[in-house]
């Protein structure tokens, strides 16, 4: 049993990596779903290898069945060459080696992992500092199930966890250096977790390391395919805007040419056979949603990243606080100007404030606003927020 446990152990952290309630749909296509494509697509190049011929060779008339079982073998494994039908002389011709269908599955399993890696990457980034953003935004997405004495309870439990967090963060040194860090820590020059910053920087690190996966996987597939597979997509919408359909591409010719040498006494003899690929028929498909969803994932990863970006600013940080206040009738203009200064850059600082910001991607309005509407609060009651020192 205990063996049983621990096999299954490695595939329960993956589900629960999957699983994950500290990050937004963005992030979710990028190393949830798109790590599941690419594992379906690869299961699928692999089945097709297996089922099926993957290869067939026209052999000379001449050859006993092993030999024309040996020419299948030796050029699935030897690479083919691609000429175009146009070309009568084959001596001559350009000739463009195919490469690539051997490793096709392998490629695909390679690119999920690397959807799956900043994923990962962030989860064990952001534990150290303690505000743990996955249990507090779970907590808050049960609220919705828990009856009402319940619902104040966990609301209770998720403040206090987010104040000890936030308090346990703070600059706890002191002197003219602490004062020094500290001044341009609030113009971005130190993003430790002592200064209110780490957790969104790092998430701003994963959301970069998503576009650069993207764009080079991209580009990745020209070295792999051997072609100028950048521009495939556009390619296709060329094609299919010019003539209504899209033409074979010679990126996955389904014809092809191998050469190899049967060796006899005394003598070798040069033979070249002419195969088809079946399984470019699905390669091709294949990789012609890879473009679009790689182009897809990369556009919307920027998009997301700028998003992000304009939440550090200081006054989209109020204003997402004030819409909240002011629907729960919590904010009072006049006199609670510099109570809403000081819980923004103080007190919740950036980090306090992805976390409410990630609350609000993983539940609903209602939920967001009684979060912070407690956290108002409870700041309310237990800061002196008309001095620095006490916030």
């Amino acid at each position: 049993m205990s063996m049983l446990v621990e096999a299954v152990e490695p595939m329960s952290q993956i589900v629960q990596v999957f699983n994950r309630f500290d990050e937004d749909t963005i992030d979710r296509l990028n190393h949830k779903y798109s790590t599941i494509i690419f594992v379906i697509l690869a299961i699928v190049v692999t089945t097709n290898q297996y089922v099926g011929e993957k290869i067939e060779c026209w052999s000379p008339a001449q050859f006993p069945e092993h030999w024309v079982e040996y020419t299948k073998s030796i050029c699935w494994i030897s690479n083919t060459y691609f000429i175009p039908i146009s070309e009568t002389n084959l001596l001559e011709a350009n000739r463009k080696e195919i490469v690539y269908y051997q490793w096709v599955a392998l490629v695909l399993f390679a690119q999920a992992f690397m959807f799956y890696a900043p994923g990962t990457l962030w989860i064990s980034l952001n534990r150290p500092l303690g505000l743990d953003v996955h249990k507090i935004v779970k907590a808050a997405h049960d609220l919705e199930q828990l009856n009402p004495d319940m619902r104040d309870k966990t609301t209770k439990y998720v403040v206090k966890h987010i104040d000890r967090s936030l308090q346990n963060a703070k600059q706890i040194r002191t002197g003219p250096m602490a004062n020094i860090k500290s001044r341009l820590a609030s113009c971005g020059c130190f993003c430790g977790k002592r200064y209110g910053k780490f957790l969104i920087i790092i998430y701003l690190m994963t959301k970069l390391l998503y576009i650069g996966n993207a764009v080079i996987q991209l580009y990745m597939m020209n070295f792999f395919l051997g072609t100028n597979y950048s521009y495939y997509g556009i390619e296709i919408l060329r094609d299919i805007r010019d003539t209504g359909g899209y033409k074979e591409s010679r990126r996955f010719p389904r014809v092809t040419l191998c050469d190899f040498e049967e060796r006899t006494l005394g003598r070798t003899i040069p033979r070249t056979v002419q195969c088809t690929l079946p399984i470019n028929l699905f390669n091709e498909k294949i990789f012609i949603f890879v473009w679009f969803w790689l182009a897809f994932i990369s556009i919307i990863d920027i998009l997301s990243f700028f998003s992000w970006l304009w939440i550090l600013f200081a006054t989209n940080r109020r204003s997402y606080i004030k819409k909240y206040l002011k629907v729960f009738d919590k904010y009072k203009k006049g006199e609670d100007r510099d109570r809403l200064r000081a819980f923004c850059d103080k007190y919740l600082r950036q980090d306090g404030h992805f976390a409410l910001r990630m609350i609000g991607k993983n539940t609903n309005e209602v939920i967001v606003g009684e979060m912070i509407v407690a956290l108002w609060d409870h700041f309310g009651r237990n800061y002196n927020y008309h001095r620095k020192i006490d916030v």
